[in-house]
């Protein structure tokens, strides 16, 4: 495996994985408050026995830049960010994979750029707008006050929301080893605005509407 690291000029990290049988670049676009160690390793190793796979920070994540004014996160911002790190490794076309708000900026780039994008995998995301579905009083009331007295006890306090009992057990090590890797560059509280900030802002149902391809294909599967 070999890694290469490096920033655009705008101050967005990146990461290229590959293998002597890596081909095509794959994009992959992290979510809410998340910067591109959050992709376990070992998806990404797995991945890059067939793909390049880029991961980056998004701003106001891990060692990109964090502009302090909430107004300089937009999904648009966000999509451009995303140009200028494949626009800096020299990819001509990409497969690209975003995951929860990385849907939102991975929609956007394909609107922006649909001559670069080979294939688009929405994972777990929104088109925002009129799809947007608010979480219930009780879900952002937990979200915002997370209950714990140390910083994995505070992580694992978002995921009780998300999982029941017996499967938090179950994938309590893979959590434990994203946040393993990304601990050391926690989100700060201005990227945390921002990307609240992009993420409500972001209107793309007409994106959705818009994109062509040969053959539309709809699966959705939990790997856990």
């Amino acid at each position: 495996m070999t890694d290469i690291e490096g920033k655009t000029a705008s101050g967005i990290y990146f990461r290229q994985s590959s293998t002597p049988d890596s081909r095509d670049a794959l994009v992959l676009v992290m979510g809410y408050a998340g910067s591109g160690r959050i992709w376990p390793r070992g998806f990404v190793d797995k991945l890059a026995q067939k793909y390049t796979v880029i991961t980056y920070d998004n701003r106001g994540t891990g060692f990109s830049i964090v502009p302090q004014d909430p107004q300089e996160y937009t999904i648009k911002k966000m999509s451009d960010d995303l140009d200028a790190v494949v626009d800096q490794l020299g990819i001509r076309q990409l497969h690209l994979l975003g995951y929860s708000m990385g849907s939102c900026i991975a929609l956007q780039y394909a609107h922006d750029h649909a001559a670069k994008v080979k294939t688009l995998f929405l994972l777990s995301g929104t088109a925002g707008g009129a799809l947007y579905v608010e979480p219930s009083g009780e879900i952002s009331a937990a979200l915002a006050h997370p209950q714990g007295d140390t910083l994995w006890e505070l992580y694992m306090s978002s995921f009780r929301l998300m999982y029941s009992p017996e499967t938090l057990k179950r994938v309590e090590p893979q959590l434990r080893e994203i946040f393993e890797a990304s601990k050391d560059t926690p989100t700060t509280a201005a990227g945390l605005l921002g990307h609240s900030n992009a993420f409500g802002r972001f209107d793309g149902p007409a994106f959705l509407v818009g994109l062509k391809c040969r053959r539309p294909y709809w699966r959705a599967r939990m790997i856990v």
